[in-house]
């Protein structure tokens, strides 16, 4: 009979548990600039290990491998005998259900298990299709992994555990739900596999560890599928002290002082909510704990007293969940916040001293019941608020299985109703949004497969994982990491103008038309052709400067001797004020950066860097500018004014 679970301790060594993040392949770009751990694979593989089980992990996403890899390496380990795959969305499913096919041709003995949002909320619909799954973990897997490999290596039934969904004699059975686990504090810290590796690469220096603080949110969002694995609204924190002391551990056996709260919420609006925060705030100041954090929260729960406090503690970035700057956008879709505390907490962000590049959103651009007027004015908010992305331009809103926006779809005929349709596919009811939203994605797959698209991506993931994220360089000289910042920035500004200038372009031509010839969508891509060109000598130069960066260095001559390699500053007494970097030899003489020391900006790409070119020959006074061709100068050329509604914010 199996052991009371706290009392559970695993004897058998050949009994080993596989666990797996899979690689969704598509978002392959959009990924490759991401080196992140999987907490739900590690919370799982500390569940595992506080009751004796080995566990192996795979975190495909951060490794940048397929099923077929993934597979192979399960494979490799015949002791292996329960693998636990976490599918959180449906198209991670795709990976999921061919891992467990390639790896039950091999070994049909292997029990194979699917976790996470997507399983919780479908899990007949799986069972159904693949039948390599053996059973789904609905809700949170701690508890449950640890039960479910106490069963199989005791040769129990499986039907007994809650929370299990699986077959019996060929029939679907989903066992009674496992309750919430409501004491955090009680789970093993997770393991920190993933946090090793990155680090063992020594291209991570200043890597972000993973942290949860919190599971569940109060709010009722239509697009949101949280609630499919918690079940209810209810929110669970763990304590400060658990919090501060898993911190102190991961830097005592790592190094690591930067933390990415993943929580839905970081901040609960209720008096017990805000004297949590002071409590964390107090403990951390107690303990002196030198950290820098990052945290998630809704627009509407932002406090300017509240937000200094978590600053002064470490706190140095923020995500907004935003996700509509149009009043009739968040009513519909049930967000509980409005426009104004969208500004507001800007407005409070900006008083309190945090800079835009501290501060991101999650904005959803597109929406199928979206009028063309709403979709104008959500483009006019999140440009004129200072703070848009290219990421928030591409946004659409994905229909997670089991949400309200998902039976609101699934009910009005929407969306392939078939048992795993492809949910995200679905028309637009206005139809010049039904027009709009397919040119832009084709502008999007042009754009992204375009070289010189490709050259920013490179001088992007450069930067990142040479320059930001080094330890070689340490300490870096203040002029050459604003120089670094500064051209990074000015890369990004060009790369958003490219799609500022598509959106202007295809609101303007469909004011008069509900359609969009090709021939329209040929000519607004010939529009871009300066941009893009200039941007991709911008990328390549920044590029050039990541490679180069430890033989950069000051050189009080290089005015009259300039070479790649050398930087030239210059100032007013003791006050820098600028700084020239020499970077690349060629045909028309030296090129570099040259940058305005201390410029902040009030957009989160603002800067003061300009490409510059030294002919052969010439000296300083001989400097001329490359500058790009700004987005009011192409929409200038194109015969446009400003085509957009909505009022300008600051």
């Amino acid at each position: 009979m199996l052991q009371p679970f706290a009392d559970y301790r695993n004897e058998d060594p050949a009994f080993v548990v596989g666990l797996v993040h899979p690689y969704l392949v598509e978002a392959w770009q959009k990924n490759r600039l991401k080196f992140r751990e999987s907490l739900a694979i590690g919370y799982l593989a500390g569940a595992l290990g506080k009751h004796g089980f080995e566990s192996t992990s795979i975190n495909a996403e951060m490794l940048s491998i397929g099923p077929e890899e993934v597979a192979e390496r399960l494979l490799a380990d015949e002791r292996i005998q329960l693998i636990g795959i976490s599918a959180k969305s449906q198209r991670t499913y795709r990976a999921a259900r061919q891992i467990a096919r390639l790896v039950k041709a091999v070994r049909p003995d292997v029990h194979i298990t699917l976790g996470g949002v997507f399983p919780s909320a479908a899990d007949e619909q799986i069972l159904g299709d693949c039948r390599e799954i053996d059973s789904i973990v609905r809700g949170e897997g701690e508890y449950a992994i640890v039960e479910l490999a106490a069963r199989i290596s005791q040769g129990l039934p499986l039907d007994k555990m809650r929370g299990l969904s699986l077959r019996v004699n060929g029939e679907f059975v989903r066992t009674p739900d496992r309750p919430r686990i409501r004491d955090l504090d009680s789970l093993a810290f997770p393991a920190r596999h993933d946090l090793k590796q990155m680090l063992a690469e020594n291209t991570h220096g200043s890597t972000s560890a993973y942290l949860v603080a919190s599971r569940g949110c109060y709010a009722s969002c239509t697009f949101c599928s949280i609630h499919q694995i918690y079940g209810d609204h209810n929110v669970v924190r763990r304590s400060p002290e658990s919090i501060a002391d898993e911190m102190q551990s991961i830097k005592d056996n790592f190094g690591v002082n930067r933390f990415s709260f993943v929580d839905d919420l970081f901040i609960m609006p209720s008096p017990n909510g805000i004297r949590w925060v002071h409590d964390f705030c107090d403990l951390l100041t107690e303990r002196k704990l030198e950290v820098n954090f990052y945290a998630e929260m809704r627009a509407d729960t932002i406090e300017k007293s509240l937000v200094k406090r978590l600053m002064d503690v470490g706190m140095h970035r923020l995500f907004i969940g935003a996700e509509s700057g149009v009043d009739s956008v968040l009513v519909r879709w049930d967000k509980g916040t409005t426009v104004e505390d969208n500004n507001r907490a800007l407005r409070e962000l900006r008083e309190v001293g945090m800079a835009p590049h501290q501060i991101n959103f999650g904005y959803i651009m597109f929406d199928p019941e979206m009028t063309f007027a709403e979709l104008k004015e959500q483009y006019q908010w999140i440009r004129d608020s200072g703070y848009a992305k290219v990421q928030h331009l591409q946004n659409k809103m994905n229909i997670y299985w089991g949400t309200p926006q998902y039976q609101r779809m699934i009910d009005q005929g929407r969306v392939d109703s078939s048992a795993l349709g492809d949910r995200w596919i679905y028309n637009f009811d206005d139809p010049k949004v039904d027009s709009f939203e397919p040119a832009f994605r084709r502008f999007h797959r042009r754009y992204e497969a375009d070289p010189r698209a490709m050259a920013v991506l490179a001088a992007r993931e450069a930067f990142l994982h040479r320059v930001q994220q080094d330890r070689s360089r340490t300490p870096m000289p203040r002029w050459l990491f604003e120089c670094l910042s500064q051209a990074m920035r000015r890369v990004d500004q060009a790369d958003r103008d490219c799609y500022f200038y598509v959106f202007e372009r295809l609101f303007s031509v469909l004011e008069d038309s509900d359609v969009l010839s090709e021939q329209t969508e040929n000519e607004i891509w010939a529009g871009l052709e300066p941009l893009l060109d200039s941007l991709a000598a911008d990328a390549r130069l920044l590029d050039v400067l990541c490679q180069s960066i430890e033989e950069i260095a000051q050189d009080d001559s290089a005015d009259e001797n300039p070479r790649p390699g050398n930087a030239w500053l210059t100032s007013t007494g003791e006050q820098l004020e600028s700084v020239t970097v020499w970077l690349a030899d060629g045909p028309e003489g030296v090129e570099g950066f040259r940058v305005g020391l201390g410029y902040q900006g009030d957009d989160r790409y603002d800067h003061s860097c300009e490409a510059v070119l030294l002919p052969a020959g010439a000296d300083s006074a001989g400097i001329t500018v490359r500058r790009n061709p700004g987005l009011p100068e192409l929409l200038e050329s194109a015969g446009l004014t400003k085509v957009c509604v909505g009022e300008d914010r600051a």
